[in-house]
């Protein structure tokens, strides 16, 4: 059956599906990682986008399930779960090659390639040596912190950017205030976030305020265990958002206020190339991106 309407919020419309008994389970089930929300459930963009495309499919498509997996896991564990597809089925992770080829990926940026710009974490008593930086070579004066697993740190080696790498994104927060590494990228949501996760621990933690880095390597849905009809069904969901408006609206509702706090528009923006980057990427469907105007 279908998801209840009415509820104030998709954590309550989750909790309800835990009630139904067993006769009444849906018959496509979604089970989504935990990470891939950067904050809370019920109010992160990507699981309201979700969850509107699944809504919007069901005309076509009938009942479904959406849960969320209990388990933490970096990615290349969660790579291995998505391939057997019991414990999580799909996750909203920025593209590598390795993903594209293993997993079934939903070429629509389910953020508008907002993921794309990365804006960085830094001691705020070393604005001034940013604020001097013109150049990319003038950055690579200073090393970058990257997870191991990410797909973005290929693509900063590539550039010839210094790294210092570690397993997570706490130990990154850790070694930032020890002064291991000058600055660490992040979207502009997850910079935002996290300055204000980490302050207490890390006083002089804050969002650096002159440039960003663009990375082509845009964030997709994923659909794990050869699962085809699901991930059919929600391409079919996001294109229906798309036509209708509901994609931007999304869109604009979360991100509008984050790209105003970040000072995004004023940035001085250094273009990453990523070597690994599809030829199916649908980079000439200006519909799918953001451009700060």
């Amino acid at each position: 059956m279908l998801l209840p309407r009415g509820l104030p919020s998709l954590g309550l419309r989750i909790l309800a599906l835990a009630a139904l008994p067993a006769s009444a389970v849906a018959a496509d089930v979604y089970i989504i990682d935990m990470n891939s929300s950067k904050s809370h459930f019920n109010n992160s963009h990507v699981m309201r986008l979700l969850n509107a495309a699944l809504e919007a499919s069901s005309n076509r498509y009938g009942a479904y399930e959406l849960k969320i997996s209990p388990l933490h896991m970096e990615r290349e564990r969660l790579l291995q779960e998505m391939l057997k597809g019991g414990n999580v089925n799909l996750s909203g992770q920025v593209t590598s090659a390795e993903w594209e080829n293993k997993l079934i990926p939903i070429r629509i940026p389910l953020d508008k390639g907002m993921s794309c710009y990365r804006i960085s974490l830094i001691d705020g008593r070393k604005q001034n040596l940013f604020s001097a930086v013109r150049t990319l070579d003038d950055l690579k004066q200073y090393s970058v912190g990257a997870g191991r697993q990410w797909s973005s740190t290929s693509i900063y080696r590539h550039a010839g950017l210094p790294l210092v790498e570690t397993n997570s994104t706490l130990g990154l927060h850790h070694m930032l205030a020890a002064g291991r590494f000058q600055y660490f990228p992040r979207a502009v949501d997850e910079a935002i976030y996290e300055q204000a996760a980490y302050v207490q621990e890390f006083p002089a933690l804050t969002v650096e305020r002159s440039f960003a880095l663009y990375i082509p390597a845009p964030r997709y849905f994923f659909i794990g265990g050869q699962q085809q009809r699901l991930a059919q069904r929600l391409e079919y969901g996001l294109q229906r958002l798309i036509a209708d408006g509901r994609y931007d609206q999304l869109f604009h509702q979360f991100y509008d206020g984050l790209i105003e706090q970040s000072g995004l528009r004023k940035r001085r923006i250094f273009r990453l190339t990523n070597p690994e980057l599809s030829p199916l990427t649908p980079l000439a469907n200006k519909a799918y991106w953001y451009v700060p105007d």
